[in-house]
């Protein structure tokens, strides 16, 4: 079991919480939060326990979902928390994946743009235009366009494309994957059009990218991006910064 809590790239706990108050659960599930911080968990409050307690609790404990067994429990219901679930787990996959690759060069990622790309990885797995993307962010379209210019950041499309691609790059690493499934799950209306954008982004066509080491060279390449915009920013930059809410 803890061989496959560590290794799991899709692995998804789902626990009864089975009291409202004390219940052995929270112990537990502390300790595995400790020793298996990445997997995600879904908790289920049964019958007779008040979701508003368990809630409460939960959201202190850092579980990824509650479901209310209280009026029963639909298989929609359930489906919308696996999904949901899974993909904000394959978003901080990535976001770990980011933060590693520029602390390797020296660097970190440019705190600015932090809320932006977390919003756009969370998102990524549909199409996530500018004024959505904006509107994750409180912003008016052209407020959020100006704010890249003027930081020299990649363009709201391009930070959620690169978004895409490395959810993509993700899966495309996983055994078993085929780039139908792939283009299905980010919700790509076909196949070549995934296919068109990895091209695009990483003069790759898909099975290059996928020999090359899918994850690795996506990673190389966003971080060049960023920082071919960071070496062209004034030095001492005293320019008001925007304070993005998390």
């Amino acid at each position: 079991m803890q061989t496959q809590l560590r290794a799991s790239t899709s692995l998804c706990l789902i626990v009864p919480v089975l009291r409202d108050r004390f219940d052995p659960f929270w112990c537990e599930y502390v300790a595995l939060r400790e020793r298996f911080p990445n997997v995600p968990v879904i908790a289920v409050a049964m019958a007779g326990v008040s979701s508003m307690q368990a809630v409460l609790r939960l959201s202190q404990l850092g579980v990824s979902d509650l479901l209310d067994a209280n009026e029963g429990l639909r298989v929609d219901e359930i489906r919308a928390a696996l999904s949901k679930t899974y993909s904000d787990a394959t978003a901080m996959r990535v976001w770990t994946l980011i933060e590693e690759a520029f602390a390797r060069q020296g660097s970190a990622f440019p705190d600015d743009l932090t809320t932006m790309m977390k919003r756009s990885l969370r998102y990524a797995h549909e199409h996530l235009p500018a004024s959505k993307l904006a509107a994750l962010m409180q912003m008016h379209e052209r407020t959020l366009r100006k704010y890249c210019e003027t930081r020299r950041f990649p363009s709201p499309q391009l930070l959620a494309g690169w978004a895409r691609l490395l959810i993509a790059a993700l899966y495309i690493e996983e055994r078993g994957r085929t780039f139908v499934s792939i283009a299905r799950l980010l919700g790509y209306p076909t196949v070549g059009a995934l296919r068109k954008q990895i091209t695009r982004y990483t003069n790759r066509s898909p099975k290059q990218l996928r020999d090359a080491g899918a994850m690795a060279v996506s990673l190389q390449l966003f971080c060049e991006a960023l920082q071919a915009g960071a070496t062209s920013r004034p030095m001492n930059d005293e320019r008001p910064r925007l304070i993005l809410l998390a």
